[in-house]
């Protein structure tokens, strides 16, 4: 089962329901406030989806201003981020933060992330369990907020949001890349916007996530409509949620590469799984890269491999840098250090120590989870390759996945 599916109980869900916000839509299906009102489509869309609700009085109040903690709730909501499901969980127990220095090979030096906001220990976002996902799961970073205070009831700014979604879609390696450059925005009041908000807003409003007003302006400090806040969530969804769930059969293979054999190239097994989550976008196939490395667990114990990096505790780390939105595996061999590395937005990675390769398109996010590029329809594979390059048979609908690659010289490979 997919680790985003693995939600709370329908009891733990209702309990942590915002407090004001507990009715329903009339029977027409809209609230009374909401008809003839424009963002009514998506504001309905998203009470019948779940992640944001009306008032006691069956209202929606579309103008009222929203505040940063029901903003947080709202967008982890919609992304599935929810407290204690397995995603979060997973991310809380692998949470790293890099600091100075650097280990054997040149790899960072890391530490246990440790977020903390000072004044949120009693609010109801905390005390529900919204704090964490948003801290552990990069959305909510501590350093963005004078002296560690998210001063959870103020009405969140337009930019806050526009920095919240490009970290939703996994856009920061990005948006971050822009710091200190000379951006010029499409809005009238590019010249007065922050420049380390301009990245963000450039990102957000690229993907068609945030734009600005009739006047042509943005507007980042401006607060945001719970109107508006659906939407900009809406559309953000939109985006990430792009050709999932498509019509193809996914087979995982494990192959043996010995350049001294006459073979060079043997399959040690192929097996049919629909355990891989896939997203197609633009021709280019994209895979969970926790499904791949749990199917690449399975296969490895399904082989008696003797050197279970994949599945043993004590040679595998998982990581989850929060800030950074990286995520990979660092694989114990003998006395070296090796780093299986991917950050989402980027498209260059690394696999098990060897120089660093590169995707034919950036990793994506999907409900927090890094999804790589597998297969190009541009440049075709009819074999499974190296370093996930899958292939196709467009007769039988079927996608190859080379799940496991070992060298017999190699160990653990």
């Amino acid at each position: 089962m997919k680790l985003w599916k693995k939600l709370t109980s329908l009891l733990l869900a209702a309990a942590m329901m915002v407090p004001f916000a507990a009715a329903a839509p009339s029977e027409e299906g809209s609230f009374p406030d909401v008809d003839g009102h424009w963002a009514q489509a998506e504001i309905e869309q998203a009470v019948a989806a779940g992640w944001v609700d009306g008032y006691e009085d069956d209202t929606f109040r579309p103008e009222r201003a929203v505040t940063r903690a029901e903003f947080v709730k709202m967008i982890l909501d919609a992304i599935h981020l929810t407290p204690g499901c397995e995603t979060v969980n997973w991310m809380v127990e692998h949470a790293k933060i890099q600091v100075k220095g650097t280990g054997p090979w040149g790899i960072p030096n890391t530490v246990d992330y440790e977020p903390n906001l000072n004044d949120m220990d009693t609010h109801w976002l905390t005390t529900q369990g919204w704090t964490e996902a948003a801290l552990y799961s990069g959305m909510v970073v501590p350093s963005d907020y004078n002296n560690g205070n998210f001063r959870p009831e103020k009405p969140i700014a337009r930019y806050e949001i526009a920095l919240m979604v490009t970290r939703a879609l996994g856009q920061v390696y990005e948006a971050k890349a822009e710091e200190g450059l000379d951006i010029t925005l499409p809005f009238t009041d590019s010249e007065t916007t922050l420049s380390w908000m301009k990245g963000y807003i450039r990102v957000a409003s690229e993907a068609g996530v945030v734009k600005g007003y009739p006047d042509g302006s943005f507007q980042p400090n401006e607060a945001s409509t719970r109107a508006e806040a659906v939407v900009m969530v809406q559309r953000m969804l939109d985006v990430m949620e792009e050709g999932l769930d498509p019509d193809i059969h996914v087979v995982a293979q494990y192959h043996i590469r010995d350049p001294l054999s006459d073979e060079k190239d043997r399959i040690v097994q192929e097996k049919a799984t629909d355990a891989i989550q896939l997203q197609v976008v633009d021709g280019v196939v994209y895979a969970s890269v926790l499904d791949l490395y749990q199917v690449r667990a399975e296969m490895m114990r399904d082989n008696n491999e003797p050197y279970d990096i994949y599945n043993d505790p004590d040679k595998q780390t998982p990581f989850w840098w929060p800030v950074e939105q990286r995520i990979g595996y660092r694989n114990w061999l003998g006395q070296t250090d090796l780093w299986d590395r991917y950050q989402m937005g980027d498209t260059e990675y690394t696999m098990m120590g060897s120089p660093e390769e590169v995707f034919c398109a950036p990793v994506r996010v999907l409900y927090g989870q890094a999804m790589i590029p597998i297969y190009d329809e541009k440049h075709p594979n009819s074999e499974a390759k190296l370093y996930w390059q899958s292939g196709w048979n467009a007769e039988t609908q079927t996608l190859t996945i080379p799940v496991v690659n070992k060298h017999p010289y190699v160990v653990g490979s």
